[in-house]
């Protein structure tokens, strides 16, 4: 993946410019490779959308919250963009496409999904803390603006 640049700007801002970061971090790992390599469809021939583009999309859409499948048509008005940003190779697929494909690979990259959470906290640098009921507390904001000078410290 290539390097993101950021920078002051008037420009027009995307609301999920954060997906360029979750990309950058998803572009660190094997994950997509090894979503590609495997054959969870064994009932079909080759796929012009590679898995890796259908995991990659779906966490897209997962990181900005929206979990039903029908979202993605949100990325039609800037194909560009969303596919450069998570890093997808082939296309972004269609909501018909996305759910089948889903449906198909279930739970066989369940394992798969844990490890590579485990090991893309573990290469940033970052050590989770537990909640006393067990539970790790994640919060990933995917819209970075600077608002170091609003003075809103204990405001909530």
């Amino acid at each position: 993946m290539k390097n993101i640049k950021i920078e002051f700007t008037n420009e027009r801002i995307i609301p999920a410019s954060g997906l360029a970061v979750v990309g950058a971090i998803l572009g660190k790992s094997d994950f997509v490779k090894r979503c590609n390599r495997m054959d969870v469809t064994r009932n079909r021939s080759q796929h012009q959308i590679k898995n890796g583009d259908i995991m990659l999309t779906y966490i897209g859409l997962l990181t900005m919250g929206k979990p039903a499948y029908e979202s993605v048509h949100e990325f039609d008005d800037d194909q560009e963009f969303y596919k450069y940003a998570l890093g997808i190779t082939r296309g972004i697929p269609s909501e018909e496409t996305l759910r089948q494909r889903m449906d198909d690979i279930g739970s066989s990259l369940r394992s798969q999904i844990l490890s590579e959470n485990i090991e893309m906290l573990r290469s940033n640098g970052i050590v989770p803390g537990r909640l006393p009921n067990g539970y790790v507390p994640v919060d990933i904001d995917v819209t970075p603006f600077d608002n170091s000078k609003t003075q809103k410290q204990g405001v909530s």
